[in-house]
Formats: structure tokens, C-alpha cells, sequence
């Protein structure tokens, strides 16, 4: 049963506002793809990946089924895809995928909050403040493989959401099935996709029918025996790369003389400090760095705002469920309360996966999540301030949103200078790229690996130049550098 007046929908519910929240969401999507264009394919993970992806089919994935720690054979098979589409022109189809996957997470964005309203149009710059904004987020479009697979399992987690939330349709089993498997095979994050439909399912949702849910517990089942059993792939290890702890970065030596004998300490911080980054904005990829600026005067302005705007959302969330809690214990939910409680469900999961080491892109579903809880969480503010008895506290409240948005439209420009600053830094990689080769940073094993290093560095350093710096120091402090 649904209570209309619990959360009332001031402004015309009709098609203007939805057609103008998409015109906004598209624009902001645009934007940051143009900054994503002006990336070259990086040298580090990139050049090498597309080396392997000159390898068969047949190769490609019978290395993937007997290495030790991953298991991650649909990876290949979409930047094989990818690949092999391009001819040869990898600037324009890598690029160009990532971009369209940026699209297509907005759109998917959309279809999860469903703006109605012009209430709903006015806040959704906000959501999608928080969208790209998290620092979790950064890695999805700052680091490529060549196509950043983290991104693609925020399309399933999210494509995922939709389904479950949609009006059952037999098709919705087919699909939930598919995409469960492919993503589980792209990525290990990609097992949230299961947590996400049964998360659903506990809230009420029923896009997905008992028999679909119960062919995704035995696709789980079988991943994790076929993983573990006959593969023998296991988990990551100690030693498989350096990972925060305190203040500062353990190398994989250093962790394994800490905690080789015992890593559930370890392990137990890796999974509460991943938690904590989406909600509090600190630490980040485990290591406490906003805490010791602070505590040794070294903090700038941007670390703080860091904190203070993922506190503020996370308060916001929480008053959101102070006021619904109620209602949750009735078992009389709505949408809003579904998207809120699957954000904690991915996060508590999310958090979970991250136990072998932190970093920050591995929690990106529990941050994209965060944004449509967010946006949840602020359309209820925001129709309960017609409510206020007061004008004083409905200035004081209005205020402080308009500061909270400020923050994480700071924390969105600070992702395009990322993108600017990582423009430069990579094609100065390709520029100095034969040094690396010379001592044996980068492996070019024969001629055919020769003529990629070439074609993806003309690509670089001529077809595609460099864009302006947007940060004038940053361009003098890169210069200095060399």
C-alpha cells in the first residue's frame, strides 16, 4: 500500500520535466565523455592487454581458465570484441566504448530514480553530482585496460537494479540470469549483480520470479565450486599487490611479514575501512591520508571537502531512514526505500569482496549506488519542506543543501582536472616510452608488439594530441618534472 502523502510530488508529473532531466543528465554525460576523448590508450595494463588480445580466441581464453588468483574470461572476451572490431583504429573504438558505457550508466541512472517532476529535475544535478563525483568513481574513467572493466560491472549492477524493480516479465529471468553470469565472469565485483537481485527480492521487488532467483543461487553455487574445485583459482593472496593500511601504502613484502602468518586482522580492516570510504569519504584505498594531514596541519581544502561532502550525504540517507523506519518495519515500502536499501546491501557486500586488499574503484558499485540513494534521499527532503512550520528553517535547510552541492560540484570539476592532468601524464609516458623499453619496464617481445607500440603512440603523440591544461601550475609543475 502506497501513502501518497508521505511523499507528496509537488510539480507537474508529466513528460516536460522527465525530457528535461534527460537533457540534463545527457549533457553532464557528454561533458565528461569529452573529457574522456582526450585520454590516449595508457601504456601501463593498456598496451599490454592489447598485446594478449592479438592472441586466438581458443588462447585467450584457456589462459584466462588456468591462472592462479582471477577468473575473469568474459573480461577478455568484450575487449577481445572491442579489439577486433576496431581494425586497427584502437583510439577511436576503445575511447569511443567508454563514452558510450558512460552514457549508458546515466541512462540507467535515470531509469533507477525516475525523474517526474521539476522538483525531481532540480535535484538531479545533485545525483549525478554524487554519480561521478565519488572518489570511488575516479578509477572507472581515470585508469583503462583498455576499457575500464569496473565500469562495465556498474552497467550490470545497475541494469541489474532495473530489472528487479521493473513489472515481472518472463524475459526478466532470462536476462537476470545472462547478466549474472557475465558479469561474475568479467570481474569478481561482478557477484554483486546476484546481491542485487535477491537484495531486491528482499525488499518486495518482484522483476525477478522465485524460479529465476533460484537459477541464480545455483549459477553462484557452481561459480564458487568450478572456482575453487576443479580450477583451483582461489582467491588473491598476500602477495598479489601492495595494499593500504594506517597511514600509508604496505608493499606486498611488507604484508606479507605483517600478517603472513595471520591476515585476518588484515583482512577485517580491509573490509570496515572500504565501508567507511564510501560513507565518510575516508580513508581511501585503506590508507588515512585526509586524518594525518589534518593531524599534521598538511590538510588542503579539496581533502576536506572530500570528507565533509560524503558525511553530509550519508546523514542525508540516514534522516531519510529515520523517517521511514517506520514504514520499513510495516513492510509498507515504496521505491525510494528499495533503492535505499539496496545501497545497503551493495555496500555491506561490496565491502565484503574488498577483503584481500583495498582499493578504491573495487567499491565503485557501493559509491554509483550511494548516488541513487542519495538522490532518493533528497527528493524526500525535499518534499517534506513544504511541511516546515517555520520560514527561518526552511532558509537554514535550503542553505545548506545549496552548500552541500557546492562540495560535490567541486568534487566533480576535481574528476575533469584528474582527466585533464592524466591526459598529459600519459602521453608523456608514450613520449619516453623506448627508455622504458630499454630497461625492461615495458616488454616488447617481437616485431608485431613493435608495431603497436608504434601505431598507439603516434596515436598519442600525433593523431591526438594533448589537450590544454586547465591547471597552470599543474602544466608548469609537469614541465619542471621533465
Amino acid at each position: 500500500m502506497i501513502d501518497r502523502a508521505a511523499t507528496p510530488d509537488h510539480g507537474r508529473s508529466d513528460a516536460l520535466p522527465a525530457l528535461v532531466a534527460y537533457a540534463i543528465a545527457l549533457l553532464v554525460a557528454v561533458t565528461l565523455g569529452h573529457f574522456l576523448l582526450g585520454l590516449p590508450i595508457q601504456v601501463s595494463d593498456s598496451f599490454g592487454n592489447m598485446l594478449k588480445l592479438s592472441s586466438s580466441w581458443s588462447d585467450l581464453f584457456y589462459s584466462e581458465f588456468t591462472q592462479h588468483a582471477y577468473l575473469r574470461p568474459m573480461m577478455w572476451a568484450h575487449l577481445k570484441v572491442v579489439h577486433d572490431l576496431s581494425g586497427g583504429n584502437y583510439f577511436a573504438w576503445f575511447r569511443g566504448a567508454h563514452v558510450v558505457q558512460v552514457v549508458i550508466l546515466v541512462l540507467l541512472f535515470l531509469a533507477l530514480v525516475r525523474p517526474r517532476s521539476w522538483r525531481d529535475a532540480a535535484i538531479l544535478p545533485f545525483g549525478l553530482a554524487v554519480l561521478f563525483g565519488m572518489h570511488t568513481f575516479t578509477g572507472t574513467v581515470r585508469e583503462a585496460f583498455p576499457l575500464n572493466t569496473f565500469m562495465t560491472i556498474l552497467i550490470c549492477c545497475f541494469a541489474a537494479a532495473v530489472i528487479a524493480l521493473a513489472p515481472y516479465r518472463w524475459w526478466n529471468d532470462v536476462l537476470a540470469v545472462l547478466l549474472f553470469a557475465f558479469a561474475a565472469l568479467t570481474v569478481e565485483t561482478g557477484l554483486l549483480v546476484w546481491v542485487v537481485f535477491v537484495g531486491a527480492a528482499l525488499t518486495g521487488a518482484r522483476g525477478v520470479s522465485k524460479l529465476g532467483l533460484l537459477a541464480l543461487a545455483a549459477l553462484l553455487a557452481a561459480y564458487f565450486y568450478v572456482r575453487f574445485g576443479p580450477l583451483a583459482i582461489g582467491a588473491p593472496s598476500l602477495v598479489e599487490r601492495s595494499s593500504g593500511f594506517g597511514f600509508r601504502m604496505l608493499e606486498r613484502a611488507e604484508l606479507v611479514e605483517r600478517f603472513g602468518s595471520d591476515p585476518t586482522l588484515f583482512y577485517a580492516y580491509n573490509v570496515v575501512t572500504s565501508a567507511l570510504s564510501v560513507l565518510l569519504g575516508e580513508p581511501s584505498g585503506g590508507v588515512f591520508g585526509v586524518t594525518h594531514a589534518v593531524t599534521t596541519g598538511t590538510a588542503e581544502p579539496v581533502m576536506l571537502i572530500q570528507v565533509v561532502s560524503s558525511t553530509a550525504v550519508t546523514l542525508l540517507i540516514a534522516m531519510f531512514i529515520g523517517t521511514r523506519w517506520r514504514r520499513w518495519r510495516a513492510g509498507a515500502l515504496e521505491r525510494d526505500d528499495r533503492l535505499v536499501l539496496l545501497f545497503g546491501f551493495v555496500l555491506a557486500a561490496n565491502a565484503a569482496i574488498s577483503y584481500p586488499y583495498t582499493k578504491d574503484v573495487i567499491m565503485s558499485p557501493a559509491g554509483t549506488f550511494l548516488a541513487v540513494a542519495a538522490f532518493a534521499a533528497a527528493r524526500h527532503a525535499a518534499n517534506r519542506l513544504d511541511q516546515l512550520q517555520h520560514a527561518d528553517v526552511a532558509v537554514l535547510a535550503a542553505s545548506v543543501a545549496l552548500l552541500v552541492g557546492f562540495t560535490w560540484a567541486v568534487r566533480v570539476e576535481r574528476l575533469h582536472l584528474t582527466l585533464r592532468e592524466a591526459a598529459v601524464v600519459e602521453r608523456r609516458d608514450w613520449a619516453y616510452i623506448e627508455s622504458d623499453v630499454e630497461r625492461g619496464a615495458v616488454k616488447v617481445p617481437d616485431a608485431r608488439a613493435m608495431s603497436l607500440m608504434r601505431t598507439l603512440q603516434q596515436d598519442a603523440l600525433v593523431r591526438h594530441p594533448a589537450p590544454p591544461l586547465l591547471d597552470l601550475p599543474l602544466a608548469v609543475s609537469l614541465a619542471t618534472d621533465d
